[in-house]
């Protein structure tokens, strides 16, 4: 099974691969986690890659590369990857998804979710200005792959308990 999860900032698609690749015994690739130890690492690649997060822009690296070099070849979950139509055309030619899960939520509850993970988890990436970039950006370059992925795509609705939505996830998953 080969899924990509995609919703916007602050949407839970961190939250549900991780379960969903627990669920199903399938791997978890997570580009925002791939970004972030390069920052940690302080790599030449990493600083640059600082400086886009902290404006809420996508880090202009090429992503296919690194997916090529690490998707396995059926059994995967996808998230925060693909975040452009290139993007998408590129992992459909390569490696295509079965199922992409799109979660949907309102824009002040993604909001209060990033304030509150800024508190706790210190990220400097969740400050008001930065998410109102990040949700525009997302609008911009990721939305539109709702209508690419359109015969694939199951939007659920991301405004409820981590346990509704994983729930919800895995009985489409498994039909």
């Amino acid at each position: 099974m080969k899924i990509i999860i995609f919703g916007p900032p602050g949407s839970g698609k961190g939250t549900q691969a991780k379960l969903m690749a627990k669920d199903l015994r399938i791997k978890h690739i997570s580009t925002g986690d791939i970004l972030r130890e390069e920052i940690e690492k302080n790599s030449s690649v990493g600083k640059k890659i600082k400086k886009f997060i902290e404006k809420g822009e996508l880090a202009p690296i090429d992503l296919n590369y690194i997916i090529k070099r690490i998707i396995p070849k059926n059994k995967y979950i996808l998230d925060g990857y693909p975040r452009t139509l290139e993007q998408a055309r590129f992992l459909d030619n390569y490696n295509p998804p079965d199922f992409v899960i799109v979660l949907d939520v309102p824009f002040h509850v993604l909001k209060a979710r990033l304030l509150k993970r800024a508190k706790l988890e210190g990220r400097s990436d969740d400050t008001p200005d930065t998410i109102k970039e990040r949700f525009k950006v997302y609008r911009e370059q990721t939305q539109p792959l709702l209508k690419y992925y359109k015969n694939r795509a199951v939007i659920i609705e991301g405004d409820r308990s981590v346990d509704e939505i994983e729930e919800e996830v895995i009985d489409i998953l498994k039909k």
